[in-house]
């Protein structure tokens, strides 16, 4: 069996036993999902687009401090730029359902322990993004992985996925339309505004796989994680692992 069918075979049963958890909770139980776009749905969202910006900003701009990297070519694809939003927006939501709302709900719930849900989900979230990847590397795995945290931290905090979704699309969005990068190896989206030329150690820059593959991802992914605690810190207590049962809100 290679890699890519093990991990594969393995993100299937994962999701399969949190899901139907997650379902189960919903169903019998009233458990929210955390898919409603009641009460807070628009700030969620704005802040997780401020703080997924600002981070693969800077992200960017360390990229392009520390090596050779730099933008040599500024334009408006507006076709590019359309195209890129909505496949980037629905891949921000369906991911978040996926891998949030019912794998990391389902398996919180199954196991009784946040943190523990949270690092398996993001386990499994960060070797997902090794399949079908010819230029991923350990350290994208490893930021994919802390990807999973960051938004699932989100997740934990508000009960929702919203402010997920805000943090993931506006990561994709700034790295690869407004930027130039690849996204996780892809670049049909990417260089909408700028174009960049990649020069330096593929440790800092990332090389084909992206910003994301470069080891300055990890600082600024726990910098997000660190932006979306305070952005969740006024809330009464945070927001809980499993969410109070509320059917109309799911």
């Amino acid at each position: 069996m290679s890699t890519d069918t093990a991990i594969s075979v393995l993100f299937l049963i994962v999701l399969a036993v949190s899901a139907l958890a997650a379902l189960h909770g919903r169903v019998r139980r009233g458990v929210p999902l955390g898919l409603g776009v009641r009460g807070g749905t628009g700030r969620d969202l704005a802040a997780g687009l401020a703080i997924g910006s600002a981070g693969m900003a800077a992200t960017v701009a360390a990229v392009v401090a520390l090596t050779s990297t730099a933008f040599h070519d500024v334009r408006l694809d507006a076709a590019k730029l359309a195209y890129a939003t909505a496949v980037l927006a629905v891949a921000a939501v369906g991911e978040e359902i996926v891998y949030r709302a019912l794998m990391l709900g389902g398996l919180a719930r199954l196991t009784g322990r946040p943190a523990v849900a949270l690092a398996a989900a993001a386990a499994v979230f960060g070797l997902v993004h090794l399949t079908g990847s010819p230029d991923a590397t350990v350290i994208s795995v490893l930021s994919n992985a802390l990807g999973g945290v960051m938004y699932g931290v989100a997740f934990l905090r508000t009960g929702r996925i919203w402010m997920g979704v805000g943090v993931h699309f506006a990561w994709n969005f700034v790295q690869g339309p407004v930027a130039g990068f690849p996204v996780s190896d892809e670049t049909s989206f990417s260089g909408a505004l700028l174009g960049p030329v990649t020069e330096g150690a593929q440790w800092l820059t990332g090389g084909a796989y992206g910003p994301e593959g470069s080891v300055l991802s990890l600082v600024f992914r726990v910098a997000i994680i660190a932006m979306t605690v305070a952005a969740t810190a006024r809330r009464p207590g945070g927001a809980p692992a499993r969410p109070h049962p509320d059917p109309a809100a799911s």
